[in-house]
């Protein structure tokens, strides 16, 4: 055991000398040593340069027919979120904002459309009133066969009348 501890304290006393030896052995402190300086070219090219002149950017133009075809391919993908919802029977929370998403972009087309084709976007956005009504229902009272039903009759409406290359000639511009 006393041997134990004199090779322990001759092993601290060897390290406490080594580290005394580095730190004493040169002019500069053991930090100055080690530390990294910054090159000359570096400060140059770090210093502020102003914008000497800013720039105007053209308003968007209003391309009423590529902001619709926009707006229904956004629906056509909520409609799969919903439709997914309804055969999985998923959360109630996530399928609720997929029916806001697609009533916004119902009503944002329904702005760029003539009234007489506008009327028909109000007729798919009750089929989806339906299903928003019934989500405050509890899940085994849901007519999910009318939901089902409803949600088909939306999507044959929505592809059939309020494609782009149908609905063209209706467009405000």
């Amino acid at each position: 055991m006393a041997k134990y501890v004199l090779n322990r304290r001759m092993l601290m006393t060897f390290a406490a000398m080594l580290v005394v030896t580095l730190s004493l052995s040169s002019c500069e402190t053991l930090k100055k040593k080690f530390t990294r300086k910054k090159k000359a070219n570096q400060m140059e090219s770090a210093e502020f340069q102003p914008v000497l002149e800013p720039q105007d950017y053209p308003a968007p133009e209003h391309n009423s027919v590529e902001i619709y075809k926009s707006h229904y391919a956004l629906i056509k993908v909520w409609y799969h979120d919903l439709w997914s919802g309804v055969s999985e029977r998923g959360n109630d929370g996530g399928v609720s904002y997929a029916i806001k998403q697609t009533l916004d972009h119902i009503e944002q087309m329904k702005a760029m459309l003539k009234p007489e084709k506008a009327a028909g976007l109000t007729q798919l956005a009750g089929l989806l009133k339906f299903y928003q009504a019934s989500l405050d229902q509890p899940r085994p009272v849901r007519n999910y066969s009318r939901i089902q039903s409803d949600l088909r009759a939306f999507d044959r409406m929505l592809r059939d009348q309020y494609r782009l290359d149908v609905i063209k000639r209706a467009l405000n511009s």
